[in-house]
């Protein structure tokens, strides 16, 4: 279980059930996503809140009745989950999902350009979602965004730990030796990191004593994602890297003034 949970640096959180607004069923082929939208679209960009891989639009329980007092906002529950329909695999790769994405997108008569928030290792939908379709998103604010190259990196910390597999690689993590991201955007960028160190566990997620990295390592770990976090910022000619220093992975329900504050940034660039 830490396996994963270290790759995509998410943990598992008893979400509010606070309601949004409309809720639709949107078909995206012979299948339908549930999406929720509040607000309305004025001078500043719709917000999409993107959930992270396997969570659901709760996540953003907080964030969206917040920014749907100044912008139009969309959240959704991603396939295989909440209630939205199956999908036809039980792990959809990260073309699928931004597939999946498009396809709401453009179903929902949703206005364009978009404004993509994106928790951990959807931050891998958001900026495959800008290669693809870079004249339909408008800004970016990634929150404890994962990093393509986090699996090679936390195996040349911990060689026992997560391996570099197909599993791995369908996730979106980067699995061959050598290979670094290259992706760069003009967009406006604000990336938020937590500011507090990982949980010490062991590697099958338990608070065993035996099989888990070294506090050294565990120190490291904490650095590297901090890099990570100011790459991703430098890769935009308009980042800007912001630290939650009170929280950890959920910023959204840790410090969620901070999210909200980027939102309202990334929106006025326009």
């Amino acid at each position: 279980m830490l396996r994963l949970t270290l790759l995509i640096g998410a943990g598992l959180l008893a979400a509010s059930a606070t309601a949004f607004g409309e809720q639709r069923m949107i078909s995206v082929g012979d299948r339908r996503l549930s999406v929720y939208c509040d607000g309305t679209a004025a001078r500043s960009p719709t917000v999409v809140l993107i959930p992270a891989g396997g969570r659901t639009a709760k996540d953003w329980a907080t964030i969206q009745p917040a920014a749907s007092a100044f912008t139009r906002v969309c959240s959704y529950d991603h396939a295989n989950f909440g209630e939205s329909d199956k999908a036809p695999v039980k792990l959809q790769s990260v073309d699928e999902v931004v597939d999946d994405l498009h396809g709401w997108l453009t179903a929902s008569g949703e206005k364009g350009p978009f404004v993509l928030v994106s928790h951990s290792i959807s931050g891998f939908y958001a900026r495959r979602f800008v290669t693809r379709y870079p004249r339909e998103a408008a800004g970016l604010v990634f929150v404890d965004s994962s990093h393509e190259e986090q699996a090679l990196r936390l195996h040349e910390l911990d060689p026992q730990g997560p391996g570099l597999n197909d599993v791995t690689a369908r996730l979106g993590f980067y699995v061959k030796p050598g290979e670094r991201l290259e992706w760069r955007t003009d967009l406006p960028l604000i990336v938020l990191g937590r500011g507090t160190p990982f949980e010490r566990k062991a590697r099958d997620g338990s608070n065993s004593q035996t099989n888990r990295m070294t506090e050294e390592q565990w120190m490291a770990w904490d650095r590297i994602w901090r890099e990570f976090q100011q790459d991703l910022a430098k890769r935009s000619t308009h980042g800007e890297f912001r630290l939650a220093e009170k929280s950890g992975h959920f910023l959204q329900v840790d410090q969620p003034d901070l999210v909200i504050q980027a939102i309202r940034d990334v929106s006025r660039i326009q």
